[in-house]
């Protein structure tokens, strides 16, 4: 079943070391998982531009990095621990 791409946004700082490393981990995982076809779509915003922040606001981010999945707050570790929460996403919306 193929519809809409389940959304990882990516909420981050230019300067933020941690931000950094979670931008490069996330992207090259999507990357991979998207291979043949779009099944996630990464968003990311930099809370440092008016359009970052207005949606951070939103969305109730108070530090960086912050990761949001299909609208979820993903509050674990950034690695192995994130795709297995990412893959249970992709299985839950039958995209995979």
């Amino acid at each position: 079943m193929q519809g809409v791409p389940i959304e990882v946004v990516l909420f981050k700082t230019e300067n933020c070391a941690g931000c950094q490393a979670a931008d490069k981990i996330i992207s090259s995982k999507i990357m991979e998982l998207n291979s043949n076809q779009v099944i996630v779509k990464l968003i990311k915003y930099d809370i440092d531009t008016e359009e970052g922040f207005m949606e951070a606001e939103k969305m109730g981010v108070e530090s960086t990095p912050a990761i949001f999945v299909s609208g979820e707050r993903y509050k674990g570790k950034i690695g192995d621990e994130f795709f297995e929460f990412l893959k249970s996403k992709i299985r839950a919306e039958g995209k995979g």
